[in-house]
Parts: structure tokens; C-alpha cells; sequence
């Protein structure tokens, strides 16, 4: 028996292990974009040959020195009729199921986006009809918590551009609707309904995140004024409003690593793998922490350069963008005393930018000094009807 045993664990150690996969962003019971080509990409040995098929579509390509592979595909038309997205390579094929092809949108933002359905008012209930709509997809993309406690081990090993962001597709079930986005989810089932296409939604917001750790890279470097956000010392730079630093260093206690807030890392880590497939546009809900900085110049810069920033380096020039104007707000927190102005911010951001759209909501909030009011139905569904081109 031991003898057995010493050649079952053998011939286990050596069973090969496959180089071929897709990349992040592809998996079972996505949506694909519609109307445009795009990319697909992965991982295969290097040098090898790959056949990516979709249906009747068949493209090869072949893995780089680094098994690196991309290829092309042609524009498809809208299809809720479930396809299978195949890779081979070399005898071996990867196969994903269950695709759609239709409109996709990034959710993205701070708290207020990610406030998950099952919390919002009416949300329990709202949950428990997603089953209907299961042509709408639901990629709910996790990051690193930043809720007031000091990470653990694992965690400051997460804090990485491959690792800080966890999720995979699902249909659109009570479970899946119930922990994704409330804004993103009302806003989705408008789209859905409007468009008649399959939708997937995909949720990146983390709360507590000022615009600055949404910037792409090129855009810090290229500007002076950014400068000290790009040192090790900016978790001290007062452009950051005081309760994101305080977060940050309570996060951290003290350990050297990137934290969701470090100016750029949120673009590195769940925007920037994105080039290459094209969203149908952006649903942004954000600017809470940076209202906490008295500088109108230099919030209106932020939103511009993450607009323009985004569009650059996704290679989508006129990427849609609709922005949600920050609510009303009870309370008198000083750190909240500059949202009217912030309001003025982002309504002159979005009127000298092409193809942005702002959604006002000052009528939506609340007189709690909570940040969160919890009924989001009636702000999604004005994100929703701006995006399905219903106002304006």
C-alpha cells in the first residue's frame, strides 16, 4: 500500500498544469459588447498558436514570449441567446458558457454606488423579482474593504493591481441582485427595459475613494499639480480630504503598502485591464470625500481629468459618462459644509465635457447627517433614463 501510494502522489505531482485561460474581465454568463469590435485576450504557452470562437466566429492570434495573447472580434449584433466563448491551444480548449451579447456598463464610484440593494429601501423586496430579468448580468467586483478597523495579513497581501479586486459574473438572481448595487441595479433594469438588448452591469465602487485614486497614472505624471500625490508621504497632502487619510492610516497601522485610497491605485487595479472592451458607458457616483476639500479649481480639475483620463488610456474617446450630483444632506458635520459648492463643481465639469451627463438629486436627500440615504430607487432610476437617452 505505501508503495501504491508513493506512485498515486507521484504521478499527481507531475500532471501538467494548463497556461491556457482567459483574461480578467471574460467569464461564464457575461455580456459582451454590442455594435463595436473588441477585444478578448489571455494566457497561453508562449509562442503557441490560439483560435478564439464565438459562434461562427473564429480568430487566431498567437501568445507572445510572455504567453500573452490577444485577438479581435468583429461587431456582433445584440443576442440573448446563450453562446459559448472557446479558446484552444495546442489540443487544449477553454471554454466559457452561457454568453450574452448586449450593452455593458461600469458602475463606479464611492459608497452611495456600492450601497448594496438588500439595504436600500424597498431593495429586499426589489431583490426577489431579479430572476425575471435574467438576461441582465451582474459582475459584482469586490475591493479591498476600507471600513474602520486595521487590515489584516490577508488582506495587505490583496493590496496589489491583480488582487485587490475579487468578483465574478452572475445572472441576475434574488442572491446576486440582493449584494450588488442598488443605484446600478435600478438604473440596469431602466437601461434593460428601454434598450430591449441583454445589459451587464459591473460594479467597481469602493467606499471612501476620492477621484484621485481613480486617476490613471499617465494623467498623475503629466500634471505638476499632482506631484505630491505621487509620493510615498501623500497619505499626509492636504488636497486629500482628513477623514480619507485618517482611514488610510487606520487601515494600514503603520504597514508599507498601497491602500484603495493611494492617488491612481483604483485605476491600476479595476479600470485599467479594461482597455480593449468597450463599455457602452460609465455610471459614476462619487465625490463625498473630495467635497471635504475646499478647493473648487482643483475639484474641478479631478473630474475632468478622470473623464478625459479614463477615455485616453481606455481608447474610447467619447466614453459616456453619468455622473450623479451629490444629494441633500441634514446634519452639521463640517467635513459636508462645502457640498452646495461641490454641486456648482460638478455641474460645470459636466457642462464643458462632451457626451457627460449630470444627474441632479439635491431633491433626493435626506435630513439625516447619514452619508448614505437609503432610498435609491428614485437616484438609479434618473442614472437609468439619463443613460437609456429618456431626459434631455
Amino acid at each position: 500500500m505505501p508503495h501504491k501510494l508513493g506512485l498515486f502522489l507521484a504521478a499527481f505531482l507531475v500532471l501538467p498544469v494548463s497556461a491556457l485561460e482567459f483574461g480578467r474581465p471574460f467569464g461564464s454568463h457575461m455580456v459582451l459588447p454590442m455594435e463595436r469590435p473588441f477585444e478578448v485576450w489571455g494566457d497561453a504557452e508562449p509562442g503557441a498558436d490560439v483560435t478564439v470562437a464565438l459562434g461562427k466566429n473564429e480568430i487566431s492570434g498567437k501568445a507572445g514570449d510572455q504567453g500573452k495573447w490577444r485577438v479581435t472580434m468583429p461587431s456582433l449584433p445584440a443576442s440573448d441567446a446563450a453562446a459559448v466563448l472557446k479558446v484552444t491551444s495546442g489540443g487544449e480548449s477553454v471554454a466559457l458558457e452561457d454568453i450574452l451579447v448586449g450593452q455593458v456598463w461600469l458602475c463606479s464610484g464611492q459608497s452611495n454606488m456600492d450601497f448594496p440593494l438588500g439595504r436600500a429601501v424597498g431593495g429586499a423586496e426589489e431583490a426577489k423579482t431579479a430572476g425575471e430579468v435574467p438576461t441582465i448580468r451582474l459582475l459584482n467586483l469586490t475591493a479591498v474593504p476600507t471600513g474602520g478597523r486595521a487590515y489584516t495579513d490577508a488582506e495587505v497581501d490583496r493590496l496589489t493591481p491583480g488582487r485587490c479586486f475579487q468578483g465574478e459574473w452572475k445572472v441576475a438572481t434574488e442572491a446576486s441582485a440582493r449584494e450588488f448595487s442598488a443605484v446600478g441595479w435600478w438604473a440596469g433594469k431602466v437601461i434593460h427595459a428601454t434598450a430591449g438588448v441583454p445589459v451587464g452591469l459591473i460594479d467597481n465602487s469602493v467606499g471612501g475613494s476620492g477621484a484621485e485614486a481613480w486617476l490613471p497614472t499617465e494623467t498623475l505624471e503629466a500634471r505638476n499639480e499632482y506631484a505630491e500625490l505621487l509620493k510615498p508621504s501623500w497619505i499626509e497632502s492636504e488636497r486629500i480630504g482628513a477623514w480619507a487619510r485618517g482611514r488610510a492610516q487606520l487601515n494600514l497601522a503603520g504597514r508599507d503598502a498601497k491602500h484603495p485610497f493611494t492617488p491612481g491605485f483604483l485605476y491600476e487595479s479595476g479600470v485599467r485591464w479594461w482597455r480593449g472592451f468597450p463599455f457602452t458607458g460609465v455610471l459614476w457616483y462619487q465625490g463625498e470625500t473630495n467635497a471635504a476639500v475646499h478647493d473648487d479649481a482643483w475639484n474641478e480639475r479631478l473630474i475632468t481629468d478622470l473623464v478625459e483620463g479614463w477615455r485616453a488610456q481606455l481608447g474610447q474617446a467619447e466614453l459616456p459618462f453619468h455622473m450623479v450630483q451629490l444629494p441633500r444632506i441634514g446634519g452639521n458635520d463640517p467635513s459636508r459644509k462645502w457640498w452646495p459648492e461641490f454641486r456648482g463643481v460638478q455641474s460645470r465639469a459636466a457642462a464643458k465635457m462632451d457626451h457627460v451627463e449630470l444627474i441632479e438629486t439635491k431633491d433626493l436627500g435626506w435630513d439625516s447627517p447619514d452619508v448614505h440615504p437609503p432610498d435609491k430607487k428614485p437616484v438609479g432610476q434618473r442614472l437609468g433614463r439619463s443613460a437609456a437617452g429618456l431626459d434631455g
